[in-house]
């Protein structure tokens, strides 16, 4: 789980483990807004092609570059302890699908799917 990777607490994990939010994407020029409708409310903002700081909650601030090719975008991430970790986001006419990459080949990739609204 992404969480775990990024070092969040065991608490914090399970208190993760069952939310359900509505994502959404909006490509507005070479920027990439992503909104996740839960609470706490999470919002980014991307540029394609560059890094950004990317704010995950008020203690946790990550360096990641947004690419986009078709209908996938990846968003390659570097996490405070070093890692570096990859999402690719493949959309399609019923949802979402994400794949969480870790830069550990021995870490299995993590698949989630979101239909579409």
């Amino acid at each position: 789980m992404q969480i775990i990777i990024l070092g969040f607490p065991e608490d914090k994990v399970k208190e993760y483990e069952n939310v359900k939010g509505i994502h959404e994407f909006t490509h507005i020029g070479n920027k990439i807004l992503m909104d996740i409708h839960v609470e706490p409310k999470y919002h980014s903002e991307f540029i394609l092609g560059q890094e950004v700081e990317e704010k995950i909650n008020a203690d946790l601030t990550i360096k990641t570059a947004a690419h986009l090719e078709g209908n996938t975008l990846t968003l390659k991430s570097k996490l405070p302890n070093g890692k570096t970790e990859t999402k690719i986001h493949t959309f399609s006419d019923s949802g979402l699908t994400v794949v969480f990459q870790d830069e550990d080949p021995a870490t299995p990739d993590a698949v989630r799917v979101f239909r579409r609204l």
